[in-house]
């Protein structure tokens, strides 16, 4: 359906809001979930948890039985089709009760768990068992996929006598100190602080060439038949072929990690079958266990086996009759369910069904791909949406979580994207899964590519504060709002913006008109701490001398009223975290300057507790204050109102940027009225001392009132108190002037509508010589004109200048950033462009939102 409005409408099965409610929202008790999350985050994974509850993944399953997970909602038991399968260990479903009835007759035996340096009759019956599936191997048992890969490199570094290891670009095996060296997303903080990894790429022969070039040195390679981290991928065949020639040649072990693509879950026992590949050491665990042990196996050829590893590597927890018995049964199941063949028939369905969906949404799908039950279906890129949210989702590594928030809210389906290729979902199930259970998965991805596809970010991700639209209205016609330049010149800087008002992320992304404003500051409240800055706008800017300027404006998703919020309850740090993010990502942009807007200067102290060295900094201060007093002095001289005979209210006096508009102005006006929030205070004290060394004989008034106000025809507002300060009921009944530099503004929107006698101006804003249509998305402003601060940084750029408005403003640096804007021709703006935008930063409270004149 197509609107008047250029919108077009898909028709969705009708969903209802599915947030999974914690116990504090829905009445539980203090040992419900809101509990559980709560003591996660604050005595277990802080960080996960963080990113768990900003996009919906904060869930407590309170059971599972084979396919089915339950979590509660609204105090109600609902089942979870889960197609993580425990990321491959959950073959067999959860608590598959012939595994459990072993388990249990464990105990009820009681047989020895702890039981070392003695002959362990499990094992042994483990080991042959494995032997007769995959050859004549020496089994030593482990307890987890990580542990035994350390005892293949331990094993390979003892039959080798060498320490260089080849692993695969993309490839995970585990995150222990030795295997994560082998981990190609997870090693940086730990690269080389274990055995020596040369990554191979598996696409280029000409890499495979350069490092046969060293193979004497190399104690093997380790290699996932399928990347299951990286993407679920398996390995290219002229790679495997390359592979076995040249290790066999060499007599270099091929180590192959079949830790979650073995005990059939590929369709076969091993993925290694299915490629060819012959391994000298096999590394097994996930499905060994059944889903309900953690064990793990390295087997090693009985020829290459080195008999004093037997002595050399052992294990308190390996080996226990426990673990072996699970194994044991969970290989007897194999053979009677036939579950190799299963696993082909479902996999094959799955991959053919993902294969159809890609086919409509190819914008959308990248690729399927998979052996047997072991499924990726990788997204695209959206890194260029027109969406902002999109955009940002997908260049941070967001949009495969997001992906799988929407499945588990809105459709209650368990997936997970991979860990090392995150756009990509993997599936695996187990292997009773139901034709019809993976059917509905197959409509789910038809309802995220729709929604992709409409670049609808709203009903993805809008589960989180209780909304799911049932129809997906599509944003992907509009124009798109930024500017995205290629720098052409070497001048380049950047400025550090956020959200100046919640309803300002509406002008970047519409689809978050449909949230009120309770719903829109729940959906920010989460998103604030765990989203990171991006570069949004790229754009040119030029001089009248003829010169340009390369802007990058990088973005944070924080509203101001969260920077109050941090810097009252002294909680900023995570803020301050996030503008130095912003500052490197400006400075491995190549920019030389990066400029602070809103409240980001504040809370660094004037840019002087960023730690980041290596590029200049500003906080736009000196020109904002400079091009003030000329917006207040003409905004005067329109409504007729003689400066030298009136008095100037500085609302917010305490602050640099007020502080110095009253001693820039003292000289001129006939008396300077200090509106403070507290009278004792000793900045007042260091205030009065500025404005009288710069106007000795000058009459100033310390007052804590608003009421002040309506005596003084000039205002400037500069708090950096979030919400309007100023209304009606404070402004006089003669011709009134208000500048206001605050942002967000300090003057509430019944002014302008209730009071035409006053004039309110934004007296920080400049207008561009010769760009009249630039404009930054998100940034309430007419085109061709900038705030102040970014201004200076555009300047400071210009000039090759390293010295920006760093620490207090000075009125030297007021003199000297106003002259840099009249060489280059950036003028103060029309008092009167900018009053719709100025409108905006009101508009949004309401009369009984005020705080308090304090």
């Amino acid at each position: 359906m197509t609107h008047s409005n250029g919108t077009r409408t898909t028709i969705a099965p009708a969903a209802s809001p599915r947030r999974t409610r914690h116990a504090a929202e829905s009445g539980a008790n203090e040992s419900g979930p809101s509990s559980a999350v709560e003591g996660y985050g604050r005595g277990c994974r802080p960080a996960l948890t963080r990113l768990l509850s900003a996009i919906g993944l904060d869930v407590v399953y309170e059971r599972g039985q084979g396919d089915t997970l339950w979590l509660r909602r609204d105090g109600r038991p609902v089942p979870i089709l889960d197609l993580v399968g425990g990321y491959g260990a959950n073959l067999f479903g959860h608590h598959h009760p012939e595994l459990v009835a072993v388990a249990r007759r464990c105990f009820d035996e009681q047989l020895p768990f702890h039981a070392q340096a003695s002959v362990r009759p499990g094992a042994a019956r483990l080991a042959e068992a494995l032997r007769r599936r995959v050859g004549d191997y020496v089994v030593i048992l482990t307890n987890s996929g990580t542990e035994t890969i350390e005892a293949a490199l331990k094993h390979a570094i003892l039959e080798r006598r060498r320490s260089t290891f080849w692993a695969v670009r993309g490839a995970f095996h585990g995150k222990s100190l030795g295997a994560i060296q082998l981990t190609w997303s997870y090693r940086g903080p730990y690269a080389g602080l274990g055995p020596r990894v040369r990554f191979l790429d598996p696409d280029d022969p000409r890499d495979w060439q350069s490092a046969a070039r060293d193979i004497g040195d190399v104690a093997g390679i380790v290699l996932e038949p399928v990347a299951g981290e990286g993407g679920m991928r398996p390995l290219p065949a002229p790679f495997v072929a390359w592979v076995q020639a040249t290790c066999g040649a060499a007599g270099v072990p091929v180590i192959a990690d079949e830790i979650q693509s073995g005990m059939g879950r590929t369709g076969t026992f091993l993925a290694s079958e299915w490629l060819g590949i012959e391994p000298d050491y096999v590394c097994l665990a996930k499905s060994l266990g059944g889903g309900i042990a953690k064990i793990g196996a390295l087997l090693v050829r009985r020829r290459r086996f080195v008999e004093e590893f037997s002595l050399k590597h052992t294990s308190t927890f390996a080996e226990d009759d426990y673990g072996c018995a699970i194994a044991l049964e969970a290989l007897r199941l194999l053979d009677r369910d036939d579950v190799l063949a299963r696993c082909r028939a479902r996999g094959q369905f799955l991959i053919d069904s993902l294969r159809r969906v890609q086919a409509r949404f190819p914008d959308q799908v990248k690729d399927v791909r998979g052996l047997g039950l072991m499924v990726g279906f990788e997204l695209r890129d959206h890194a260029d949406a027109r969406s902002y949210a999109l955009r940002m989702l997908s260049r941070q590594d967001y949009l495969g979580y997001v992906a799988a928030a929407f499945m588990l809210n809105v459709h209650d389906l368990r997936v997970m994207p991979s860990l090392g290729d995150s756009r990509t979902l993997r599936l695996e199930p187990s292997a009773y899964v139901a034709e019809t259970a993976l059917a509905r998965f197959v409509r789910a991805a038809e309802d995220l590519c729709a929604t992709l596809r409409a670049e609808n970010v709203a009903r993805l991700t809008g589960h989180t504060v209780g909304s799911t639209p049932g129809a997906t209205l599509d944003y992907s016609g509009g124009a798109r709002p930024d500017a995205q330049e290629e720098p052409r010149t070497p001048r380049r800087v950047a400025f550090i913006g956020h959200a100046l008002l919640d309803e300002h992320v509406t002008i970047v992304d519409p689809s978050y008109r449909v949230f009120d404003k309770e719903r829109l500051e729940r959906y920010l409240d989460r998103a604030a701490r765990v989203v990171d800055p991006i570069v949004f706008d790229r754009i040119h800017v030029r001089s009248k001398t003829g010169d340009e300027v390369h802007l990058s404006f990088v973005g944070l998703i924080i509203p101001s009223r969260h920077f109050t919020r941090a810097m009252h309850e002294r909680d900023s740090q995570w803020i301050t975290d996030k503008i130095e993010t912003a500052v490197r990502v400006a400075k491995d942009a190549g920019c030389g300057v990066v400029g602070f807007g809103g409240y980001t200067s504040i809370v660094t102290a004037s840019c002087r507790r960023v730690r980041t060295h290596g590029i200049a900094l500003t906080s736009g201060n000196s020109l904002t204050v400079g091009m003030g007093v000329a917006a207040l002095r003409e905004a005067a001289r329109e409504r007729g109102i003689d400066l030298g005979s009136s008095r100037l209210a500085v609302l917010g006096a305490t602050g640099n940027i007020a502080s110095t508009y009253a001693a820039l102005m003292a000289p001129e006006v006939r008396e300077i009225v200090l509106v403070v929030r507290k009278l004792g205070s000793s900045k007042v004290r260091a205030v009065l001392a500025g404005v009288r060394a710069a106007a000795p004989g000058a009459r100033v008034r310390v007052v804590d009132d608003l009421t002040a106000l309506a005596e003084c025809p000039l205002i400037v507002a500069a708090s950096s108190t979030p919400e309007p300060l100023i209304y009606p009921e404070h402004i006089g009944s003669g011709p009134v002037v208000i500048c206001d530099i605050s942002l967000p503004s300090n003057v509430a929107d019944a002014v302008r509508l209730e009071c035409p006698n006053a004039l309110v101006v934004q007296g920080g804003v400049v207008r561009l010589p010769l760009d009249d249509d630039f404009s930054i998305a998100g940034i309430p402003l007419a085109p061709g004109h900038v705030y102040a601060c970014m201004a200076e940084t555009l300047l400071m750029g210009l000039e090759g200048s390293s010295h920006g408005s760093v620490g207090p403003v000075t009125v030297a640096g007021v003199r000297s950033a106003m002259a840099m804007a009249e060489k280059h021709g950036f003028s103060l703006a029309d008092i009167h462009a900018n009053d719709a935008a100025s409108s905006l930063m009101g508009a949004a409270y309401t009369r009984d939102d005020r705080p308090s004149a304090g």
